[in-house]
């Protein structure tokens, strides 16, 4: 049995990405459509890379503090009157650009009875159950391993612990039979592989083509076009 572990952001979905060039933001047009400055919001809720106070997102992110709660204690300090159920439902559909070219392969992996799927991203609950049940991910993958349920971010090696627990994989890895996760950022992959993962930073759809244990699921299956 091949148990496979997929990022979201990065992977799954064309959104935030590790490295800055390849981001594609889900707020570009948020001044427009909703009146936020996006600048300010970003700095007030997401904080910036020298900030020395902790944002809102970070306690989200780790299940420490309610979105909904968190986010009405900022929205209004940045003019918006609107509520924060649209907004966050305007933020989750704005970040939901699926990467098809991954996300066809992973249908075909899908279909092997021998391949476990499961999802290991960085996320708050509200989201984890909208990619779960409205972008419908739960009908390919068997569960979804995030950091406010598991109280640790992927940048923690707890993340990667937890996981190891929960689905018993110590035995599986102590034998060689280490889980293949497929992520963004070099330091989460560089995390994965110290609690046993055979962990890989995926570039696009061809790095799945490329790993030994899949090639030979995937064999009969066109690399897709990228995009």
């Amino acid at each position: 049995m091949l148990t496979i572990f997929f990022d979201v952001d990065g992977v799954l979905i064309d959104g935030w990405h590790d490295k800055p060039e390849r981001r594609r933001p889900w707020d570009a047009t948020i001044k427009e459509d909703l009146g936020i400055d996006r600048e300010a919001f970003r700095k007030a809720f997401f904080g910036l890379p020298t900030t020395t106070s902790t944002p809102p997102m970070h306690f989200c992110a780790k299940g420490e503090r309610d979105l909904k709660e968190a986010l009405a204690s900022v929205l209004p300090s940045i003019g918006y009157r609107g509520s924060v159920d649209k907004f966050m439902r305007y933020w989750f559909e704005q970040d939901s650009h699926i990467n098809h070219s991954v996300l066809k392969v992973v249908k075909v992996l899908a279909q092997h009875p021998s391949v476990k799927l499961y999802l290991a991203t960085g996320q708050e609950h509200y989201r984890a159950t909208y990619l779960w049940d409205d972008l419908g991910f739960r009908d390919l993958f068997l569960n979804i391993f995030y950091s406010a349920r598991l109280g640790y971010t992927k940048s923690e090696p707890g993340f990667f612990e937890k996981i190891n627990a929960e689905l018993g994989m110590a035995p599986a890895i102590a034998r060689g039979d280490k889980p293949v996760f497929f992520d963004d950022s070099e330091a989460v992959v560089r995390l994965a592989c110290a609690s046993g993962w055979d962990a890989h930073v995926l570039e696009d759809a061809g790095t799945l083509f490329g790993h030994p244990k899949l090639k030979s699921l995937l064999g009969k299956c066109d690399t897709p076009e990228q995009g």
